[in-house]
């Protein structure tokens, strides 16, 4: 049985792994990948110890860490499902369910991020790494030039117009509700940006396409109407990666994160989270991995004391 099982190989999970390491736990760490979305980010400012480097390489430089205290690590696999040992009539702990085996633990850590949200209309599926894209700093330089649309007029909306409109010839910036949700110095410059249009109170029907993106759906006072554009960005957001919580009870809020106190515990004594996964208000890297260190101390605590 393992002391501890960290799920997530984000910023907050990579942080927890060297604290836990460091302690000379037995643990191991699950993850799809290494970075998250950590990986997406183009530029990075705000680091201490770093004046400016990309995501990509801040990662980079995390797996140099995990390597170096040789953690324990199974990536490319998926967490299914957690449950309770007493309630499997078994001794006190849990039973973590992947794709592709079952690991018994004291304690967990859920750091397991967050993704983006999907429109789910016609035409985003079928066109996906073809004009469609969900990451705006990302794919962006592909269609330097271009006239495209952003849906989403909230934060992440808002930052990759202001990304996106030093680069193209005209940018659609389409919400569905009737104003834009952010910042209002992002939005004062965004609205004064000469080629970027925003469109409010419009809903998004479809992307349309033959090869790739040639125009986009979209419903405005009960009128529809088709804009040419050679790519579509869906910016709409986030989801927390937490679909394996649905059967253990853990509490969450009404965005669907997970509900944390200052110790990073959860409402189940032996579960702790954090990251992006959880209800704390920014979500940053810089933010994530100090949350991923605050976590692995408590979770530490609260193992030398359900040891005694």
């Amino acid at each position: 049985m393992f002391d501890l099982v960290v799920i997530g190989l984000g910023p907050a999970g990579i942080a927890a792994c060297l604290y836990a390491a460091r302690q000379n736990l037995n643990f191991i760490a699950i993850s799809k990948d290494i970075g998250g979305m950590t990986n997406f980010i183009p530029d990075i400012e705000t680091y201490l110890g770093y004046h400016y480097l990309s995501g990509f390489d801040l990662v980079n430089k995390f797996k140099e860490h995990l390597k170096n205290l040789k953690v324990k690590t199974k990536i490319d696999e998926e967490v299914r499902d957690i449950k309770k040992m007493k309630d499997m009539k078994m001794k006190d702990g849990f039973v973590v369910v992947t794709n592709k085996g079952k690991y018994e633990t004291k304690a967990i850590l859920l750091a397991a991020g967050r993704s983006f949200k999907h429109l789910n209309v016609p035409g985003e599926k079928e066109f996906i790494n073809k004009g469609v894209s969900h990451c705006a700093a990302c794919d962006g330089p592909l269609f330097k030039g271009k006239t495209v649309a952003i849906i989403g007029g909230g934060k992440s909306g808002l930052l990759s117009a202001l990304y996106l409109m030093k680069m193209m010839k005209k940018i659609y910036l389409i919400e569905v509700q009737s104003g834009l949700r952010g910042f209002p110095l992002w939005i004062d410059v965004v609205k004064k940006a000469r080629n970027v249009t925003t469109m409010t109170n419009t809903k998004t029907l479809e992307i349309l396409g033959d090869q790739s993106v040639n125009g986009i759906k979209v419903e405005k006072d009960g009128k529809q109407k088709v804009i040419s554009v050679d790519a579509v960005f869906v910016e709409i957001g986030y989801d927390s990666n937490i679909d394996f919580l649905k059967n253990l009870g853990i509490r969450l809020n009404n965005r669907g994160e997970i509900v944390i106190d200052k110790e990073n515990r959860t409402n189940i004594p032996g579960i702790f989270a954090a990251g992006d996964c959880t209800d704390i208000m920014e979500k940053q890297v810089i933010v994530a991995t100090g949350e991923g260190a605050k976590a692995a101390l408590a979770t530490l605590e609260y193992l030398e004391e359900h040891n005694k």
